[in-house]
């Protein structure tokens, strides 16, 4: 497949090698907090953040690492896949106002068939998205990958408390996969997480 050019430039702040983790939860505990959840057609989607104090880097070409992520419960009777190949965040800024993302795609990568994750009735799927902190321009930047390739990035922050959330979207049961083939049972909605702080603060 022939590459297309990146549809912004300077994005090279991040190697492609940058993991992103999927982790399966096979039991739920009963103490588990719902009230930072919402919940559609027997899914609980949940917007988790690794740490929600953030260390601003220094300028001379440190990173803080950053991990934002989303948990799927399957309350529901069925067994439904998730597929997070597209999930990107969201951010707010301290005044509350939405901060514009950047997104640039040089390619497009079809899922493969570990892409799409089951969660049984009972069980729980996280998955955490990788993203640094740094200086681009003398702009502090957040920014990283998405599982299709895409590069995303939030530009211009500043120390203060921002929020984050996902949507999920899927509106297919049936989707394609990479080397032919298909794969059945997907969870079909659209669902934004709610949102959740974390705070930038100098060193």
């Amino acid at each position: 497949m022939t590459s297309r050019p990146y549809v912004f430039m300077e994005v090279s702040f991040l190697t492609a090698t940058e993991d992103i983790k999927i982790e399966r939860i096979d039991n739920m505990t009963s103490g588990e907090s719902l009230d930072d959840g919402v919940e559609a057609n027997g899914i609980r989607f949940k917007t988790l953040v690794s740490e929600q104090v953030l260390t601003i880097p220094n300028r001379n070409g440190v990173k803080t690492r950053v991990q934002f992520g989303i948990r799927v419960t399957n309350f529901s009777p069925n067994p439904y896949r998730f597929i997070f190949f597209y999930l990107l965040p969201e951010l707010l800024a301290p005044d509350g106002q939405a901060i514009h993302r950047c997104y640039g795609v040089n390619g497009i990568k079809i899922p493969q068939e570990s892409d799409f994750m089951l969660a049984m009735p009972g069980e729980n799927l996280t998955f955490f998205l990788d993203a640094q902190l740094s200086w681009w321009n003398h702009k502090l930047r957040l920014g990283g990958y998405a599982r299709n390739g895409g590069v995303w990035h939030f530009d211009a922050l500043n120390p203060g408390i921002y929020r984050v959330r996902f949507a999920y979207r899927n509106q297919d049961a049936v989707r394609q996969i990479y080397g032919g083939g298909s794969i059945e049972g997907l969870w079909i909605g659209v669902v934004s997480t709610p949102f959740v702080e974390f705070r930038l603060v100098q060193p």
